[in-house]
C-alpha cells in the first residue's frame, strides 16, 4: 500500500498552502477505500498557520510532513486554528502546542478549556471577521461557517491565495479509491460528487433535512461570489478543490439531493 510520501504528500496546492493528510483504510464490503482527515499549512513570514490538527491516529505522519515542510525552510507553526472541536480536526492540539512552544490556538475555543485544561493560557478566542496577519500581504480571515458541523464551526480564508478552509462544510465525500490518494477532486474524473455529498449530508449533517436548503445554497453563493471569492477550497475530508467553478455546482446539487432523501 502506498505511503503518504509516495502519494506526494505533503502537497503544495497553491503557492504557500500545503496539504497534509494520511489515509485510513476502510472496507466497503470486499472493496477497500481510503479516507482523509486533512490539515493545511499556510506559510507565514514570522510563523506559519496550521488549519486543523489531523486525527490522532495520523500523529506520526502529520509530524513527519510538518518536518518535511520545515526542512524546506518554511517557518515553524505559530498559529493553530481548528475549524471546530471534533476529534479529526482538533484532537492533536495539545501535542502540537507542546511541539511548538511559541504557538497558540485560535478560533471559537469556548469548550477547549474543558478538553485541554492544561493549555488554557494558550487559547485565543476569535470570531468571524477577525484576522491574523501572516506577512507578505497574506491574512487568514475567520469566516462564518454556512454549513455547520458543530455550533462552534468557523471557516477560514487565506486572502493571498483566495483559499477557503471549510472543515466539514464541503465534505462531499470521506472516501476515495486507492489510486486517488493525494489527488485533488478534478484529478478524479469518476468522482461521484453529488451522490457522496448527499450521503454525507444524510449521515453527518442531518439538520439539512429540516432546513430550506435553497436558503443555505444562496448564502454559499453570496459568500463565494461576493465576500470571499475562491480559487481553492480546502475541506477537512475528501479531495481539495482546485476548480471551484467546476466542482462547487455539483456539491450544491448534492446538498439539495441529500435534503430531499426520505427514510
Amino acid at each position: 500500500m502506498a505511503t503518504a510520501a509516495e502519494n506526494g504528500l505533503p502537497r503544495e496546492l497553491a503557492p504557500g498552502i500545503h496539504w497534509i493528510a494520511d489515509c485510513l483504510t476502510i472496507m466497503d464490503g470486499d472493496r477497500p477505500l481510503h479516507a482523509y482527515s486533512s490539515a493545511y499549512l499556510i506559510e507565514g513570514t514570522g510563523g506559519s498557520l496550521l488549519v486543523d490538527t489531523g486525527h490522532p491516529r495520523d500523529w506520526k505522519e502529520v509530524t513527519r510532513q510538518l518536518d518535511v515542510l520545515h526542512a524546506r525552510g518554511i517557518a515553524p507553526v505559530k498559529y493553530i486554528v481548528p475549524t471546530h472541536s471534533e476529534v479529526p480536526h482538533a484532537a492533536n492540539l495539545a501535542q502540537l502546542l507542546e511541539r511548538y512552544p511559541d504557538a497558540k490556538a485560535y478560533g471559537d475555543i469556548r469548550d477547549y478549556h474543558l478538553i485541554f485544561p492544561e493549555i488554557t493560557d494558550r487559547l485565543e478566542a476569535r470570531v468571524a471577521g477577525d484576522r491574523i496577519d501572516l506577512g507578505n500581504g497574506n491574512e487568514y480571515v475567520f469566516v462564518p461557517a454556512v454549513v455547520k458541523d458543530l455550533v462552534t464551526s468557523l471557516w477560514g480564508y487565506a486572502t493571498k491565495q483566495r483559499c477557503l478552509f471549510v472543515g466539514d462544510g464541503f465534505a462531499y465525500m470521506h472516501h476515495h479509491h486507492l489510486d486517488e490518494c493525494g489527488k485533488v477532486a478534478e484529478e478524479c474524473p469518476e468522482l461521484a460528487v453529488e451522490e457522496f455529498t448527499a450521503l454525507f449530508a444524510e449521515h453527518a449533517l442531518y439538520w439539512t433535512k429540516f432546513t430550506d436548503m435553497d436558503i443555505v445554497i444562496a448564502k454559499l453563493d453570496a459568500l463565494l461570489d461576493h465576500d470571499f471569492p475562491v480559487d481553492l477550497i480546502a475541506p477537512g475530508h475528501g479531495n481539495p478543490v482546485l476548480q471551484p467553478s467546476v466542482t462547487f455546482p455539483r456539491v450544491k446539487d448534492g446538498l439539495l439531493l441529500g435534503a430531499s432523501i426520505t427514510n
